[in-house]
């Protein structure tokens, strides 16, 4: 049995950090002869992969499992640091424990510290003794025989089996949850007995309560009608390994590689890459939400209800996050999500929270009492990464406690300083209250790829990610942080070694973009002699001139409701006129698509009385709404024409479903045209609706050009709004069936010899545009930032291989076999290096 000497006991140390302190622990182990020096370096890698804090001034810091062969012999150490050290904000170490294993001969002295964890008084006497045999004596304990090697089977009724837990970590989250997926495929009631304790085989909380190390045996009953092929699928399942990766790798058919790869070593909050690059800087929260649930409420079915809609959505928005990660960085650092959808899924913690909603409790009462408290019982498992795994249940509880909070409280101020900007979500209003000069990048626990907030950093060209879950408020105020764009994960605590790299990323990605602005005004010609026009999404006067300075070719797409925003009453036919004035003659003989009224959906005017609809967006917007007030559309219509003398003006009508729609709103514009004497302008339509593209033959006879607005087509397509909590990460518009909606819009278009544009955030994005140009889209309009960089893009590729990249992705099953379509072209051409 391994022992604690009082010669590997150090009192009344002292550290400036928790990285100083570790250190001096990691010393005191190399002078033991536990460990080679290099293992310090592995201990405070562990810093950023699991809790080493377990409470009462107590830390446990361990290396990781690659460096176990830096273990010269199995052994225990203590520094003892009166005045304490910061333990990543989760509380003052005073005694640390640090610990040299190969395998789990160290877990009795841990078992020891439970009593210690549990009594502040005993604990505060270790951290001020200057004796070291009181910390002798209560790290070894009275006696602690190991398990025998062949454990009688405790008295049990029943069919039973005895199996051994997982070498080397035990029943930890990974083979939990891989016995949980085993055992919920059977009806029998399945128990497994550990130590004197039992867990429910299904309550993935409950297995990992039960703390059971690698090589302990346990013992598992099954009662039922399928008994006996559930316990034959389990010895099965624990013979494979229940998931659990072993010392040999096979060697089977190479996995996909990673979207990007991930090397850092700080922990990873991770989610969707909304807009590329990488910001370094201390984080702020824009809403740091306070969740507020009221302790009783008076209808139980009605708050069941609301509970299993929490659990549901929840569990939902977990799927995606794994399927996202799964992608980017492979199926065991996804698998940590997989976990947490089986927390959710936990048949115990279910029922008793469903218990409480019986006796009078609200959802969001008895929801936060049942995680909490198993919460509490995780946190105080000797095992480290058992204890780990209390973080995990939290996060997963406050995922489903989003959709039951009676209040969310929050102050939304930005301090005087450039931050990275946290969130549950932006609205568009929120905009305004973003001065782009001091937001390094945003990071949204809501969202999807075209949610607004990834198309306000687009446009603002600053790193985002979204669909990041609720735990990314978590982080405090201040935090120095990563935000990586293009990999989709904020980095929190970063080391030394993760910032020295983002610097080294940064300062590469500086040198690209100053390299695409210097050539911003070369025409996006491919390598084999055919151009792509590259223009700019714009909503003010102001930006015209920007589009033009960015090396715009023209504005694919003016929003003009911008103007009819943030105010009391519409705006009159003269301040329009002034404003599209200006904005042509900054274009100074360049084109440009100005948008009729889109109003409706996701954007609502108040001064406008709109009545509230169930499905705005499948009610009165766009066209329709211009139809409803004909007297706004005239008006904007008369400013539009009278502006279109000052230069090359074209209209676009958007949200068109039908042939009558359009020939109804050309009608209006040929009426109002006569009344100003204006020229005639060319007139085109937003590709936005499905009913559109079957009808793009048709249509195509009516007009001069066709716009596709991916974002609309997107959710209108796939059926998924891109706002929705739980579905917008999957609405990504390079996704087979959006592109083979392109693909139809093309060849109506072609038919009638005009030509397509797209103007939605795909098309600034590098995978969008490449396939859409590969499939005949001859314009893209962008976010003005965008634009060198889709330039240089285009440039850098002969249209052959974009068309050979757009036909290959139209017989893909997913947006995420597009995006390695993309990316292996890239890395032909040089551009994804």
């Amino acid at each position: 049995m391994l022992t604690l000497t009082r010669s590997h006991v150090r009192l009344g140390q002292a550290a400036a950090s928790k990285a100083e302190a570790i250190r001096i622990v990691g010393q005191t182990m190399v002078d033991a002869g536990f460990i080679e020096p290099g293992y310090v370096d592995s201990m405070l890698r562990r810093e950023s992969v699991s809790a080493t804090y377990l409470g009462n001034g107590i830390a446990i810091p361990h290396g990781t499992p690659d460096a176990r062969d830096q273990v010269r012999a199995t052994g225990v150490v203590v520094v003892q640091f009166p005045r304490g050290v910061e333990w990543s904000g989760d509380g003052h170490a005073r005694v640390v424990v640090g610990i040299a294993a190969r395998s789990d001969e160290h877990l009795q002295v841990l078992a020891n510290l439970t009593g210690v964890l549990g009594d502040a008084v005993k604990a505060e006497a270790l951290a001020r003794t200057t004796d070291p045999g009181d910390i002798v004596v209560a790290l070894n304990g009275a006696s602690a025989a190991p398990e025998p090697a062949a454990a009688e089977p405790p008295p049990v009724t029943g069919p039973f089996i005895q199996v051994t837990s997982p070498v080397p970590h035990g029943l930890h989250a990974r083979p939990a949850t891989a016995l949980v997926e085993v055992t919920k495929r059977f009806r029998a009631d399945i128990t497994v007995l550990h130590g004197g304790r039992s867990a429910n085989g299904k309550s993935l909380v409950t297995l990992l309560s039960l703390g059971a190390v690698g090589g302990s045996t346990l013992t598992i009953t099954a009662t039922g009608e399928d008994a006996r092929a559930a316990l034959t699928a389990i010895r099965a399942a624990f013979d494979a390994g229940l998931d659990e990766e072993v010392a040999a790798p096979p060697a089977p058919v190479p996995a996909p590689k990673p979207a990007v790869r991930l090397d850092y070593e700080g922990p990873l909050v991770a989610g969707i890459s909304a807009s590329p690059g990488i910001a370094t800087g201390r984080v702020w929260a824009f809403q740091h939400e306070r969740l507020v649930v009221a302790e009783r409420a008076l209808d139980p079915a009605r708050e069941r209800h609301r509970l299993d809609q929490a659990l549901a959505g929840a569990t939902a928005d977990l799927h995606n996050l794994h399927q996202e990660f799964l992608k980017k960085a492979g199926a065991a650092r996804a698998a940590i999500f997989k976990a947490h959808q089986e927390l959710l899924d936990d048949p115990d913690m279910v029922a008793e929270a469903h218990r409480h909603v019986e006796t009078g409790a609200s959802a969001g009462w008895a929801w936060r009492r049942v995680y909490e408290e198993r919460a509490e019982v995780l946190a105080r498992l000797p095992d480290p990464l058992l204890a780990a795994r209390a973080g995990d249940l939290r996060d997963v509880g406050r995922r489903v406690l989003r959709f039951l909070a009676d209040v969310v409280e929050g102050a939304a101020t930005l301090p005087d300083h450039p931050v990275v900007l946290l969130a549950e979500d932006l609205a568009p209003s929120d905009t305004a209250k973003l001065d782009p000069a001091m937001v390094l990048g945003l990071c949204t626990a809501g969202g999807g790829a075209t949610s607004h907030t990834a198309i306000i950093a687009r446009s603002l060209d600053i790193p985002a990610v979204v669909a990041a879950g609720p735990s990314v408020l978590d982080v405090p105020n201040g935090q120095e942080c990563i935000l990586d764009g293009e990999a989709g994960v904020l980095v929190a605590r970063p080391s030394a070694r993760d910032l020295e790299r983002a610097a080294t990323r940064r300062e590469r990605v500086r040198g690209q973009r100053e390299a695409e602005t210097l050539d911003r005004y070369k025409p996006a010609m491919t390598r084999d002699g055919r151009r792509v026009e590259v223009a700019a999404n714009i909503g003010s006067a102001s930006d015209a001139e920007k589009a033009v300075n960015a090396g715009g070719e023209g504005v694919g797409l003016m929003r003009t409701e911008f103007l009819f925003l943030q105010r009391e009453d519409p705006p009159g036919e003269e301040e329009q006129y002034e404003a599209y004035r200006k904005m042509v003659r900054a274009l100074n003989g360049l084109p440009i698509i100005l948008r009729t009224l889109d109003i409706g959906g996701d954007k609502q005017v108040p001064y406008l009385s709109l009545p509230a609809e169930a499905n705005p967006f499948l009610g009165v917007r766009g066209i329709r709404l211009c139809f409803e007030r004909e007297d706004l559309f005239r008006t904007q219509l008369r400013a539009i024409l009278r502006a279109s003398l000052e230069g090359p003006v074209r209209i676009m009508y958007p949200m068109v479903a039908t042939v009558a729609e359009l020939r109804r709103a050309r009608a209006i514009t040929e009426d109002v045209r006569r009344e100003v004497g204006a020229k005639p302008v060319e007139t085109g339509i937003m590709i936005e609706v499905p009913s559109a593209v079957m009808l793009a033959e048709q249509l195509a006879r009516e007009v001069s050009f066709f716009s596709i607005g991916t974002n609309d087509l997107t959710q209108y397509t796939l059926a998924m709004d891109r706002e929705h909590p739980v579905l917008a990460p999957q609405a990504d518009g390079v996704h087979p069936a959006v592109l083979r909606m392109v693909e139809l819009t093309v060849r109506g278009a072609r038919s009638a010899g005009i030509w397509v544009g797209a103007c939605g955030g795909v098309a600034g994005d590098p995978a969008g545009a490449l396939t859409l140009a590969g499939l005949g889209v001859t314009e893209l309009s962008v976010a003005i930032p965008t634009i060198p960089s889709i330039k240089a893009l285009l440039r850098s590729v002969s249209m052959a291989d974009a068309e050979a990249l757009a036909r290959r992705a139209l017989a893909c099953g997913d947006a995420a076999e597009v995006r390695a379509l993309v990316r292996e072209l890239l890395a032909r051409t040089g551009e994804g290096a």
